[in-house]
């Protein structure tokens, strides 16, 4: 062979693996969304009608956000998958078909400016496509009266611990979720549906659920802690000394509110712990970032505090 011959670039493969769990996803997500509606049988399209606009409304926002981070990073010229779907399906009331969508970068971010922008675009971007979607999920809920269904206690470690102590049975053995409410999903119901009569509840449409588990999800990417979403942020802003300070303060935070709020955030801490870690890796050129990315950092610092949910939910 000619040594002065070019050398004809690789063959792009198709992204088998990212199509087929986005396929697998699309199936549990619709599987969740029928037994949402309250689908009890009519054959497989009655199935797939009932599961469809939650399936759809979901995977919108699960798409939005990691598309934000992936045309970020294409923009910063540094190599990243396309979206991998992770799909689950375990019956029962809390099985939400999916446990989100990743991408991995696979070559280091340049500068802590490229660390905002990749890091903040993809809570951005889902808050965008699912805060309309709750607000027309919202509009087409059922308000309906509640009795006992109301009442829940406390399931953080604390108030579980007390229960056994005293020889009560556990909470959590009821049908019925009952979701907790951000600053923001509060708001969006107060302006679609204004102010509840006393003893109401409302009974979520699909779509206001699946948007309201987008709006978590947001959260939990923008806890200010290691290398989520948050901690891209915090890193950027801060530098890497400060952000982890931050992160272990935060750390420690969610261990505390997962033994007297809330027992999903001692789950959190645990993947944050021994999955996640605290320290963001440091960017090539650790340069300050400037005041218009500043703004952006502070921006995604208040939606973490506008969708944050102290209980996120109760059985």
């Amino acid at each position: 062979m000619d040594g002065d011959a070019a050398i004809a670039p690789p063959r792009r493969r198709l992204p088998w693996r990212n199509l087929l769990l986005f396929l697998a996803t699309v199936a549990t997500t619709v599987l969740s969304g029928a037994a949402f509606a309250g689908w009890s049988g009519g054959g497989t399209a009655g199935l797939v009608l009932a599961g469809l606009s939650y399936a759809i409304a979901i995977l919108a926002i699960l798409f939005a956000h990691e598309m934000g981070h992936y045309v970020l990073a294409r923009a910063w010229r540094v190599d990243s998958t396309l979206p991998f779907f992770l799909p689950i399906f375990i019956p029962g009331s809390l099985n939400f078909g999916t446990l989100g969508a990743l991408i991995r970068l696979r070559s280091p971010i340049p500068t802590r400016d490229a660390v905002l922008d990749i890091g903040a675009a993809g809570p951005i971007a889902g808050a965008l496509v699912a805060v309309p979607l709750y607000a027309w999920g919202m509009a087409h809920s059922k308000v309906h009266p509640v009795g006992a269904l109301a009442a829940s206690g406390s399931d953080s470690l604390w108030s579980m611990a007390q229960q056994w102590l005293a020889g009560e049975p556990l909470a959590g053995a009821g049908n019925a979720v009952v979701f907790g409410d951000s600053l923001l999903t509060a708001g969006v119901q107060w302006l679609v549906l204004g102010t509840l009569p006393p003893g109401h509840d409302v009974i979520v449409h699909p779509v206001a659920l699946a948007a309201w588990l987008g709006l978590f999800v947001t959260t939990l990417n923008l806890i200010p802690l290691g290398q989520l979403d948050g901690g891209h942020v915090t890193y950027a802003w801060l530098g890497e000394r400060r952000a982890l300070w931050l992160s272990r303060a935060v750390s420690a935070a969610l261990l505390l509110a997962g033994v007297f709020v809330s027992l999903n955030w001692f789950v959190w801490w645990l993947l944050t712990r021994l999955v996640v870690g605290l320290r963001h890796p440091p960017a090539v050129h650790d340069a300050p970032i400037g005041p218009g990315r500043r703004a952006v950092a502070v921006l995604s610092l208040l939606l973490f505090v506008a969708t944050f949910v102290p209980v996120p939910f109760r059985l």
